[in-house]
């Protein structure tokens, strides 16, 4: 998902360090001069202005580039639901058709788990363009039922997964809720990928501090050469890095495991309000040395 705040703070920084620059140039250009009270009042004055101007101007361009951010959010919500939501829905049509012409009990029964496979990703594809339209996602859960609940579909859809589960479970952050989930839920989709039919053991560990949540499974033959491919890994990746966690992913003796650390508490960023302290900082040093400036104009040299 895109994070308007996260792209505009580097930007507004940059405006207003350019800003701070500017005026210090000009104190400096202040205190070389022998200058009287009206010239030394109007070059602070003038500095106070160019602060201001070169702020409106970079908060134009924040507005400008959240428009824009926006724009391209509703496009890909429309993109995402006329393509891909009409043919899954399709789909969907077409299992319930195919199991009600089925006359064998069992092939209706696994007509009927791709059919509910498929409903469920329409489901999903519906809150994740909520999501695009909105730019306010869903609060994540992730619990000892949540992961027994993720176990028990793969089960139904011929996974051999064997879940354990240790600790006592903690609240998690949104992200880290998330993240955890995705984690749990790319591990057995791989396997059921790349090791189909064989065992598969996933991990949830509760510690004091952190959750671990790890997936391993059998790579037999040309799996274990080629290993995992695809962009779930890098999609996992940068769901650990915003949720201040650690993944590890590793193939070797036959066998790949796909592990991950998160934090149980949210780690707020040390990021002060430098601009707000720089912007203040500005405007008190302009309103000292403005009677300074002026006392010092009058001297006699």
């Amino acid at each position: 998902m895109l994070r308007i705040e996260r792209a505009a703070y580097p930007d507004r920084m940059r405006g207003l360090l350019a800003a701070i620059v500017v005026v210090l140039a000009e104190f400096a250009v202040l205190a070389l001069m022998p200058a009287g009270p009206v010239p030394s009042g109007i070059l602070v004055i003038l500095a106070a202005a160019v602060v201001v101007a070169l702020w409106q101007r970079h908060r134009r361009a924040v507005r400008e580039r959240e428009a824009a951010v926006h724009r391209e959010r509703l496009r890909l919500a429309r993109d995402m639901h006329d393509r891909i939501g009409r043919r899954l829905g399709l789909a969907a049509l077409q299992a319930a058709a195919l199991e009600v012409r089925e006359d064998d009990d069992e092939r209706r029964a696994e007509v009927r788990q791709v059919g509910d496979t498929v409903r469920a990703a329409v489901e999903d594809l519906h809150g994740l363009v909520a999501v695009l339209r909105t730019g306010t996602e869903p609060a994540a859960r992730f619990d000892s039922a949540e992961a027994a609940a993720l176990a028990a579909v793969f089960l139904e859809a011929g996974v051999t997964v064997e879940l354990s589960q240790e600790g006592e479970p903690k609240p998690l952050p949104p992200a880290a809720a998330g993240a955890a989930y995705a984690v749990l839920e790319e591990g057995l989709a791989n396997a059921a990928k790349h090791a189909p039919g064989l065992p598969v053991h996933a991990s949830v560990t509760w510690e004091s501090d952190a959750l671990l949540v790890a997936v391993e499974n059998p790579l037999p033959g040309a799996a274990a050469a080629a290993g995992p491919g695809g962009h779930g890994l890098d999609g996992l990746r940068e769901r650990l890095d915003a949720a201040g966690g650690l993944l590890d992913c590793r193939a070797g003796g036959g066998r790949f495991r796909l592990s991950a650390m998160l934090p149980l508490v949210a780690e707020v960023a040390a990021r002060p309000r430098i601009a707000r302290v720089a912007a203040v900082a500005t405007v008190v040093l302009l309103l000292v040395l403005l009677p300074l400036t002026t006392v010092a104009g009058v001297r006699e040299p």
